[in-house]
């Protein structure tokens, strides 16, 4: 799509992008991060899905939002599902994924927007910063023995703010450039290329779908970018801060399906061989009930939790 000729042609008054928020119980952030968004009108459609939440955030965003699309579910059906359900009573050529704990900064979603250029790319990432100001190691993630292991050294070099690694890495966030994966925490999407990609792989109900989604993208051709300055602000782990169990859970059935699906058979067996030794061993030696009954659940989910059915 030719971004300036359609941009040109729109009236003043288009929605351009669909800003599709889901939310589980974060209502006091699920506020801040409409209100960021609602800056944007009238070139937005604000769509919130709501899965289930048990702390009145649907009430909330209806009673503050009386003109945004509001999907109530009656079950909690993973944030790759509920976006997805948003997505398909939207239709701007841009749809923003914007987590419920995030806030766009301004001018962030018309930076994120010229970004996207006139050539094949299919999404953009902004800078993602902590309540800190730090920077989001948001970049290139994804599942594989090797890369899993270099993000928890770097994470932990950068942490400490000092060394060669953290300067690199303030280096590497401080120009645009294009990118292997982007942060599912926000980004912004071309309609035709996520409706070509037939959108999240709902059998990832938590994470992993949008580094799936960024693979099949640059797959079938397209490239992505991050644009340094586009700030979004974060508050990473809030979400799954409220249920950590059943979000360790989630992490682990997504991170398998996702071998199964891209890394293949002896990868996926070599993984689960991993996790179950692992959890395993913090079973013996767990500290109370609570988390010798988590690393039980973990063991289990490693051993014979099959992975959410084909699509």
């Amino acid at each position: 799509m030719n971004v300036d000729a359609a941009d040109s042609a729109d009236p003043l008054d288009r929605v351009l992008y669909d800003v599709i928020v889901v939310s589980y119980n974060q209502r006091d952030r699920l506020l801040a991060c409409l209100a960021a968004v609602a800056a944007a009108r009238p070139a937005v459609r604000l769509i919130v899905v709501d899965n289930a939440s048990a702390d009145g955030s649907a009430e909330a965003v209806a009673a503050a939002h009386p003109d945004a699309d509001l999907i109530a579910l009656t079950e909690n059906i993973g944030f790759a599902a509920a976006v997805n359900r948003g997505a398909t009573i939207g239709e701007a050529p841009y749809i923003l994924l914007l987590n419920n704990d995030a806030r766009l900064g301004p001018g962030a979603l018309e930076r994120m927007r010229q970004a996207l250029g006139n050539e094949r790319v299919a999404a953009v990432g902004p800078r993602l910063l902590g309540p800190g100001g730090q920077i989001e190691l948001s970049l290139d993630r994804t599942l594989s023995p090797w890369n899993e292991a270099r993000f928890r050294v770097l994470g932990a070099l950068y942490g400490s703010g000092r060394g060669p690694i953290a300067a690199r890495v303030r280096r590497r966030y401080a120009s645009s450039h294009d990118v292997v994966s982007l942060s599912g925490a926000c980004i912004l999407l071309r309609r035709e290329a996520f409706d070509q990609a037939d959108g999240f792989d709902e059998r990832f109900f938590l994470y992993a779908e949008d580094v799936d989604l960024c693979l099949r993208l640059r797959q079938a051709g397209w490239r992505l970018r991050y644009e340094a300055d586009a700030v979004v602000e974060h508050d990473r782990g809030a979400s799954s801060a409220t249920a950590p169990a059943a979000t360790e859970l989630h992490y682990r059935r997504s991170q398998i399906a996702f071998y199964r699906k891209h890394r293949g058979e002896l990868a996926t067996q070599s993984l689960r061989l991993y996790l179950a030794f692992r959890f395993a061993i913090k079973r013996l030696f767990a500290r109370g009930e609570e988390q010798r009954r988590l690393a039980a659940d973990l063991l289990r989910c490693t051993l014979h939790d099959s992975d959410r059915a084909e699509r």
